[in-house]
């Protein structure tokens, strides 16, 4: 029953994000793709412990050259603290069909040094938007082919160890156009 009412409350979040991504005044931005549809990954949530994430990357196949939206959702199936040793929440990362890493979100960014705690509550979802424009670490951009999207959610246990411990992965196809 929990992991049905999670997976029910991925989807609605899924769909607010839809809608607010969709919802641009009429105006076609960056994020907006007649092409992008939600597909959760499958099972919904990736559970160890209390604590489960999923990954949706809003289609499997994608134009070159097409910026990439993706949702993280981490979810909590009981009350639980995540404990986290910096800002980050979450990270982003993307091999290609090799398996050599192409792409990491957090690449050239900064975060805050802080120890930190969330608290969750049974069935509460944290939620994480981002997009990628198809461009390699070194700012190049990538080729037709299959790539793997990994997301892994950066809390700690309680002692602060054991960080980096959760992910979800999707494979993506980018297509020449």
């Amino acid at each position: 029953m929990r992991r049905c009412f999670l997976w029910l409350m991925a989807v609605g979040l899924l769909i607010v994000a839809l809608a607010a991504a969709c919802d641009d005044g009429g105006e076609e931005g960056p994020g907006a793709t007649s092409t992008a549809t939600p597909t959760p990954s499958a099972p919904p949530f990736t559970f160890e412990g209390p604590v489960g994430i999923d990954l949706t990357t809003y289609g499997v196949f994608h134009d070159v050259g097409e910026e990439i939206r993706f949702t993280v959702l981490v979810a909590a199936s009981e009350p639980i603290t995540l404990y986290y040793r910096t800002t980050q929440r979450y990270e982003i990362v993307i091999t290609n069909s090799e398996g050599s890493e192409v792409w990491r979100w957090s690449k050239d960014k900064a975060f805050g040094e802080v120890l930190e705690e969330v608290s969750l509550e049974e069935n509460e979802v944290l939620a994480f938007n981002e997009s990628w424009d198809q461009m390699d670490n070194d700012g190049q951009p990538v080729l037709a082919g299959d790539y793997r999207v990994t997301a892994t959610s950066t809390h700690c246990d309680a002692g602060y160890e054991n960080c980096d411990q959760l992910s979800a992965s999707a494979t993506i196809q980018l297509r020449a156009t």
